[in-house]
């Protein structure tokens, strides 16, 4: 039990210092969320290898087994950093994934490679056509799943990037892979702030009285500080631990502002938006009201409601849409045919 609390009251501070570092200044020893995971690195090149050091050249690498790609490779020009190289010497059966770039004629690292990753590498691979478009974009994620706890650090750290980025539903299936106590550490971890965005919406996924709390606490620092550093996760954590009741304070700190800056309430919006799309949600009504407020404090926001409306074919807000079309709003182009083609389709369902 005690372990317990001092897990909880280190994410706390955790928290606290988050909203203290997004305050004050950027945080310099915070790990930036990437751009690109290393799977999507290996599957655009047109290279891929795992790699040595080459006996005859130190500091160097030499190819071992090409993944894909042809066996006539350019050279490859890439510095063999020294704490690789005594990995790569005390390891004989690990390498390191390389890939090449025909674009920018570039080789770069892709992950140390442990016997492990290495077969991860190749069944990405393997499935590389199966994850196109338009069935890909669930099945790549949920090839992850299984690995979210691995022990290999890479591999780990990999999965999380990839389901991270996956359907509401499915990161709700990746409770069943990652300890709860993985989620508290991770969360009680400030250098991978950027990254808390899958490990929030597990902690509402299935939350304890302590972790429920938590995720309160977390949502009302975020409004009282004007913070927007993951948000949209902690929003939709809420929702999910407190169905309408979370909805109503979302509303009231939120969406009923017209002083809150647009970003902020988007985030929101986006949380509203995930929760209103579950196939079996039963708050998807109580969200649509919702967005009826939203319109009137942020019409900017419009064109967003207008797409979520129109995806459940809700057509109760056809005159409150029309009105806001007829009123002197600066609104944008997009917003704007979001709306349109709303209305075009409530008429067409009338």
């Amino acid at each position: 039990m005690n372990h317990v609390k001092t897990t909880f009251c280190r994410i706390l501070t955790t928290i606290v210092l988050g909203f203290s570092i997004e305050t004050t200044w950027a945080c310099m020893v915070c790990i930036p969320f990437p751009k690109e995971t290393l799977a999507d690195q290996i599957l655009k090149a047109q290279i891929v290898v795992l790699a040595r050091e080459n006996p005859e050249k130190a500091f160097s690498y030499q190819v071992e087994t090409i993944l894909k790609g042809n066996i006539n490779h350019p050279e490859i020009d890439l510095f063999l950093a020294s704490r690789t190289r005594r990995q790569l010497a005390e390891n004989p059966e690990d390498s390191v994934v390389l890939t090449y770039d025909i674009k920018t004629k570039n080789w770069q690292s892709a992950g140390y490679a442990t016997p492990a990753y290495g077969f991860i590498v190749r069944e990405m691979l393997i499935r590389e056509a199966s994850w196109n478009p338009p069935f890909g974009k669930e099945r790549r994620p949920r090839f992850f799943l299984p690995y979210l706890a691995d022990e290999d650090p890479t591999i780990r750290e990999l999965a999380s990037l990839e389901v991270g980025q996956a359907s509401y539903s499915l990161i709700r299936e990746a409770d069943r892979f990652i300890p709860r106590q993985q989620v508290h550490d991770f969360l009680a971890e400030p250098k991978y702030m950027e990254w808390w965005g899958l490990y929030i919406l597990l902690l509402g996924v299935d939350a304890t009285p302590a972790e429920a709390e938590i995720i309160r606490d977390a949502i009302d620092n975020h409004a009282r500080f004007n913070q927007s550093l993951n948000l949209s996760a902690w929003a939709t954590a809420l929702i999910e631990i407190d169905g309408e009741t979370g909805i109503d304070w979302l509303e009231q700190h939120y969406l009923m502002k017209p002083n809150r800056p647009n970003d902020q309430v988007l985030d929101v919006l986006k949380a509203l938006s995930v929760q209103g799309a579950k196939i079996d949600s039963t708050l998807r009504l109580r969200i649509a009201k919702s967005y009826n407020a939203l319109i009137e404090s942020h019409p900017a926001l419009a064109g967003w409601v207008a797409r979520d409306l129109t995806a459940w074919s809700d057509w109760r807000f056809a005159d409150v849409l029309r009105k806001l079309r007829k009123q002197s709003v600066a609104i944008d182009a997009s917003t704007a045919y979001a709306i349109d083609y709303y209305l075009k389709r409530a008429q067409l369902a009338q």
